[in-house]
């Protein structure tokens, strides 16, 4: 029988071993940096290595990698321990999902902000030192920006993100794509980690749980993240619009009209499908003119 989830979401202490752990440990010895970068990965070798370039190639020097394998059985820990750098830190053990993994790696963080950063992401030219900018100028929790997604190696469209997603975020998941998101550190401590009951909308119940708590993000087009249409979202599209709909619920949001709303999203993602794969410029003409967040690339 599997373990009951937690009535609340984890808190930083909840994982204070991997805090400890990380304390113990050589790179320590050195100055915290700036930014944790977190990459949770599970037999990843097709992607990570282009995820971890993308860290290295950053100009702003303050930035940590944190890499949470889950067991890999495939390359992917030859392609960390070839890239590591010192001041980097990796573990490798079985967690209980992709919020356990996230949890782990916030907890192992040093820095004053911490990214998320998928397998299958990846960041642009300077993205780390404008997003820090942005936050010290700003004085938010969160800085994020647009996301461009691709199909395999071609970008097909840009999702722009919502200054405005305060207007939405209680009733569903605005436009804030996690790959563009640099948090800081406090507003973990503020409203603690991922819930580990969510496994596809995470982001968007810690999101909630921030802005409820009064936290507050900042937009700005000049951040630009990037990933792959084939992430587990994406994929599981179905069980990602029913987490949004328990999230919304759990929130405050009727029952009934929540239900509603996911129905009619989950119609019209499934509607769309086939247009998608057999007529994208048509499916991308129609898509823009219902969501103006969307632009084909």
């Amino acid at each position: 029988m599997l373990a009951p989830f937690p009535l609340s979401p984890p808190r930083l202490g909840d994982y204070a071993a991997h805090a400890e752990r990380r304390a113990r440990a050589q790179t320590c010895a050195a100055e915290a940096p700036i930014v944790s970068v977190v990459t949770v990965c599970l037999n990843a070798e097709k992607t990570l290595r282009r995820t971890i370039e993308s860290v290295q190639a950053q100009s702003f020097e303050s930035i940590e990698h944190i890499i949470v394998d889950g067991g890999s059985g495939d390359g992917t820990l030859d392609i960390v321990r070839g890239l590591a750098r010192p001041q980097d830190f990796w573990i490798t053990e079985k967690d209980a999902g992709i919020s356990d993994a996230f949890n782990k790696g916030v907890a192992l963080a040093r820095g004053r902000y911490v990214q998320i950063l998928n397998a299958d992401d990846w960041l642009s030219l300077g993205q780390i030192e404008y997003a820090v900018s942005v936050l010290e100028q700003s004085g938010a929790d969160f800085a994020f920006g647009d996301l461009v997604f691709y199909e395999g190696e071609n970008p097909v469209f840009r999702y722009m993100g919502d200054p405005h997603y305060a207007r939405a975020i209680h009733r569903r998941c605005p436009s804030i794509g996690h790959p563009t998101v640099l948090a800081t550190r406090a507003a973990f401590e503020r409203v603690g980690l991922f819930d580990l009951q969510y496994r596809n909308a995470m982001d968007y119940d810690w999101l909630l749980r921030l802005h409820r708590a009064g936290g507050a993000g900042v937009y700005s087009s000049r951040i630009v993240g990037h990933m792959t249409h084939a992430g587990v979202s994406n994929r599981q599209f179905a069980r990602t619009i029913d987490e949004v709909r328990r999230i919304a619920v759990a929130h405050g949001r009727n029952r009934v009209v929540a239900a509603l709303e996911a129905r009619a999203r989950l119609f019209k993602t499934t509607a769309a499908q086939p247009l998608k794969r057999r007529l994208f410029p048509l499916y991308s003409l129609l898509r823009r003119a219902i969501n103006r967040s969307f632009y084909p690339v």
